[in-house]
């Protein structure tokens, strides 16, 4: 079985990303979170405006259920913050 894709629990057991929110719960804001970026959208759609999304920020993801390795970034977000203002300043 090739564990391409997959993440390692630690145990040997290996998940699939795409199935992991079927065994843990997703954050409690995911909902609230979701009807405001459907807004933002659909209001800028009706005017045709062009949407661009920059995320910044560290980013941690779990490489195993305990948490005990992990892949992290270590960003501060100065770069995504940058690039979302960027267009502003140059107007």
């Amino acid at each position: 079985m090739s564990n391409k894709g997959l993440l390692d629990y630690g145990n040997g057991e290996v998940i699939n990303p795409d199935t992991y929110f079927e065994n843990h719960s997703p954050p409690k804001s995911l909902g609230e979170n979701e009807r405001r970026v459907r807004e933002f959208v659909s209001t800028h759609r009706k005017t045709g405006r062009r949407i661009v999304l920059i995320t910044s920020g560290g980013t941690t993801v779990p490489l195993e259920n305990q948490t005990v390795r992990f892949i992290d970034n270590f960003s501060a977000g100065t770069r995504g913050a940058t690039s979302a203002e960027y267009p502003y300043a140059i107007l």
